[in-house]
């Protein structure tokens, strides 16, 4: 998603923050995941104009500064807080599972997946070594219960992503890091090395899948036990090695990546087989609820179903950008105006109440369950949905 300017001077102003040159803390952290007892207190949502598939949910503000990651059914994401990091994890139910902090500076987080299939939240750190200089550590957490699964593991410089993706700062700050490392989310070894690896170019690592690009081909593997899941020439798309790389521009889709492709275009890649779903992709969602997934293009915007198989294309004004996609609903912007479709006809559909007031609140992320991040301004407001009881529960109440 294109975020406007007053969200992306936000995101830049906290990506600055946890980018910055590595240093000692002060103070010193709370570097143990610790249970939060307090719950998150509704939003007063009088001034706010929701779509009504969330009139009946139950906002809450985290009081996130950074981008909000999500994985089975739980948001991560930190805000500073007397000089330090916090991390807050986040149910789609409003629960506050555990809370970390780490400093303020140098500091960054990926969300992955194990060989088990477990969600892992790895958190990097810096602290004093011996000989007083710094050290940069890694250390993964059980996403849902905050519990160490390993670390900390000491990684050659700052978190660079997408994924578990590390390397020493550039020279002077400016320009490519140097050669970097992938680290196996089961273990936290490192998977990768471009060092050890001569002529392999590190693309990035998506929930416990590796991208590798050489002189011939684009490769994916798996991050865990390093068998190759596929791989397609480069000289298929005309693409070459030295000018792919991830996009951090725009917000992630599951199963999906976007490629950088030259200094002016992009691709985007399904993860699960290297089919290339456009050679010129702007923006892209994915509705959980049905598998279809949206794609903005160079060629206008386009439907495909859960098979990638091309179901429409219209053409779209060139300020369009997709805010996100969820409950069979696509939320599109155009300059400062909404307009939302039905995903599986693609007709115009009616998600605010006509005669609303107050600020026009836009979706950014949506889950399979109805919960998602609500943008107003540069705030990610959480809306939640009701945790109902089990079988046994409801028998026993």
């Amino acid at each position: 998603m294109k975020l406007n300017k007053y969200v992306a001077l936000a995101v830049l102003a906290v990506t600055s923050l946890v980018t910055a040159a590595c240093g000692p803390s002060e103070p010193e952290p709370e570097r143990t995941p610790q249970v939060v007892e307090t719950p998150l207190s509704p939003v007063d949502t009088s001034d706010l104009w929701l779509p009504t598939q969330f009139d009946e949910l139950e906002i809450v503000d985290p009081g996130w500064q950074t981008t909000p990651q999500y994985k089975d059914g739980i948001y991560l994401a930190a805000a500073e807080r007397e000089g330090l990091l916090e991390f807050t994890a986040v149910d789609v139910h409003g629960a506050v599972l555990w809370a970390v902090q780490r400093p303020a500076t140098c500091t960054g987080f990926a969300l992955t997946i194990d060989a088990t299939g477990r969600s892992h939240a790895v958190l990097s750190d810096v602290e004093s070594a011996a000989d007083d200089l710094t050290a940069t550590t890694a250390s993964a957490y059980d996403l849902t219960t905050g519990e160490l699964v390993w670390g900390p593991i000491a990684v050659p410089g700052r978190h660079i992503g997408p994924g578990l993706v590390y390397g020493p700062p550039p020279a002077d700050f400016m320009g490519e890091s140097g050669p970097r490392v992938v680290l196996n989310p089961t273990t936290g070894v490192v998977a990768v090395s471009e060092a050890a690896n001569d002529g392999v170019r590190v693309i990035g690592e998506y929930g416990g899948t590796v991208l590798l690009a050489d002189k011939d081909s684009l490769t994916a593997s798996d991050a865990s036990d390093g068998s190759e899941l596929w791989s397609i020439p480069l000289a298929k798309n005309g693409w070459e090695m030295e000018s792919l790389s991830p996009d951090f521009e725009s917000s992630p889709v599951d199963g999906f990546v976007f490629l950088g492709t030259s200094d002016a275009t992009r691709a985007l890649v399904d993860l699960d087989d290297g089919t290339v779903i456009s050679d010129s992709v702007q923006d892209a969602a994915v509705d959980a609820a049905t598998g279809y997934l949206t794609v903005l293009d160079d060629a206008g915007l386009h439907s495909f179903d859960s098979e990638n198989t091309l179901q429409r294309s219209v053409s779209v004004s060139d300020n369009t950008s997709i805010s996100a996609s969820g409950g069979v609903l696509l939320y599109l912007r155009e300059g400062d105006t909404v307009r939302v479709h039905n995903v599986l006809t693609g007709d115009i559909a009616q998600a605010y109440a006509p005669g609303g007031h107050g600020r026009i609140i836009v979706p950014s992320h949506m889950t399979e369950v109805g919960a998602a991040i609500l943008l107003d301004g540069s705030k990610s407001l959480l809306a939640t949905v009701p945790e109902f009881p089990t079988p046994t529960e409801e028998g026993n109440s």
